[in-house]
């Protein structure tokens, strides 16, 4: 269970289920639900009974929720959590192990933190204009090159920082010629030796 803001500033409420399904587990999107209002524990419990109330589907199914560990989902009062586990004694909590990583990832060390930094901000400089994207695109295109778009880093999937910076290193010409004509700065940092290795 997670909730997030998207882009355009509206909260929502993702609700990922588990089930055994014949030999084996599957996992689905149980539901996304906009909250409309505030992101409490209690409007999340009331989207999430609501849901379950309207589709038959009882409590006593509800075995673990895994959350991202913010105040709204385990709050001892009115967390979420704790309004859940008053609706079903047995269910219990965990902590999602991807915010685990992400937490993990807050400490690595200041010179790989500050390579990382300015890595996001070279992709982000060409990915966040579309013009910029497709310009890229074409000049990967006219190059030949095995792939004609960066990846974006994704924070909470601190695994997606491996393939920014792999895929960055293996399109390391197109970028430096791509800068060169768009900004000078992160040119300069493209063609520094010590900062690709």
């Amino acid at each position: 269970m997670d909730e997030s803001t998207d882009i355009a500033g509206l909260a929502v409420l993702l609700m990922f289920v588990r089930y055994v399904n014949m030999n084996s587990f599957e996992e689905d999107l149980l539901f996304c639900k906009p909250l409309l209002s505030n992101t409490t524990g209690v409007h999340i419990f009331g989207l999430l009974d609501d849901f379950l109330t309207e589709n038959q589907i009882p409590w006593t199914n509800c075995i673990d929720v895994c959350t991202d560990g913010a105040r709204a989902m385990t709050g001892a009062t009115a967390g979420a959590l704790t309004k859940i586990k008053e609706k079903s004694n047995e269910t219990t909590s965990s902590h999602c192990i991807l915010h685990r990583h992400a937490l993990a990832m807050k400490n690595i060390p200041l010179c790989l933190k500050n390579v990382l930094d300015e890595a996001i901000k070279i992709v982000n400089f060409i990915k966040s204009r579309l013009l910029k994207s497709r310009l890229f695109k074409i000049l990967c295109d006219d190059l030949g090159s095995i792939h004609n778009t960066l990846l974006f880093h994704t924070e909470i999937r601190w695994l997606s920082r491996g393939k920014v910076l792999t895929r960055l290193m293996e399109l390391r010409v197109e970028v430096s010629s791509f800068l060169m004509d768009h900004n000078v700065t992160f040119a300069e940092t493209m063609n520094d030796v010590i900062w690709l290795f």
